[in-house]
């Protein structure tokens, strides 16, 4: 389950929060290899497609195989993600995941597609509500479950200054 909650501050704040941040991050042993990303209802606009990319890099991970995946230590990770918009209440993402390590160069990880869709803001709900689901392909050499599937609810509210989400993520793993 990722909770996410961002905090939207002026300025003068900017550099206490981003220590605090650091500080957090120090305390975390969690790792996500591709993407690790905190989903707020906000869509694409409808006919027009956004383009990003995701990079990780594990400073310390596994050294060697574990369980037939390939060690993950000073590997870059790096995930495009295309997103494109249709209506103002969905869109669908597709993620394209490649990892590059000395010595083995780029390689092809895996796709997802990701369908997301949300209650419209015409309906003005106290709070924005949203569902996204993504299903996926890792190859083997790369993860232990080769298809993965996700539901994420989506629910979030800009409050002021603030801005508070919140999207546990409920998957299940599949393998060949």
């Amino acid at each position: 389950m990722r909770i996410g909650i961002l905090f939207a501050r002026q300025r003068a704040r900017l550099p206490l929060t981003l220590l605090f941040l650091v500080l957090c991050g120090t305390l975390v042993r969690a790792q996500g290899n591709y993407e690790v990303q905190v989903y707020g209802a906000e869509m694409v606009p409808p006919e027009r497609t956004m383009i990003e990319l995701h990079s990780n890099f594990t400073f310390e991970g596994s050294k060697d195989a574990v369980d037939g995946v390939r060690p993950d230590e000073h590997a870059l990770h790096e995930t495009i993600e295309i997103t494109q918009g249709f209506t103002d209440w969905f869109e669908t993402g597709f993620y394209i995941f490649m990892s590059y390590r000395d010595g083995e160069g780029y390689q092809w990880v895996g796709d997802h597609i990701r369908p997301r869709v949300r209650i419209p803001e015409a309906w003005h709900w106290p709070v924005n509500v949203g569902l996204s689901t993504e299903v996926g392909y890792q190859r083997r050499d790369y993860s232990p479950d080769t298809w993965t599937w996700e539901i994420r609810p989506i629910v979030d509210k800009q409050i002021d200054r603030w801005y508070l989400c919140f999207n546990p993520a409920m998957d299940r793993s599949f393998t060949d």
